[in-house]
């Protein structure tokens, strides 16, 4: 009959190698990242919705919605001019942004990258119904 004290001490270094192994393999397992869920909108609702910044300062107001050539969404929106008269469109990529309750959260972007952001003149680019759905993230 086996040592009862030996088969202990054996279970519990048994149980040790076999903890130890699933945490060497937990740590070589690729970080997995949860985005946030997105759903789809109509363009429809996009439009007129305030765009926010990180500090939820008001940046702009969606203006249209198009797909440029490469197939991605970018919302317009105008920048400048007095009283809406000679403000520029400047697109926002779909991806970096999400559709809060009532606004539109600009994502990691600072606010004076939409300032040196270029002038979307429709090149290239389909502008979208407003009955045709869009997916986008949501916060």
């Amino acid at each position: 009959m086996p040592d009862p004290l030996r088969l202990a001490n054996f279970c519990a270094l048994r149980l040790c190698a076999a903890s130890l192994a699933l945490v060497l393999i937990a740590a070589q397992a690729p970080a997995q990242t949860i985005a946030p869920p997105a759903n789809p909108v109509r363009v429809a609702d996009l439009i007129d919705l305030p765009i926010l910044d990180a500090n939820k300062v008001a940046l702009g107001r969606v203006r249209g919605v198009v797909r440029n050539d490469d197939g991605k969404i970018q919302l317009l929106m105008p920048l400048g001019g007095l009283f809406g008269f000679g403000a520029r469109l400047v697109p926002i990529p779909i991806e970096s942004v999400a559709l809060g309750s009532t606004a539109i959260m600009a994502l990691e972007v600072p606010p004076d990258r939409f300032q040196k952001s270029p002038t979307w003149y429709g090149r290239m680019s389909e502008a979208l119904a407003a009955t045709e759905a869009i997916s986008i993230n949501r916060r």
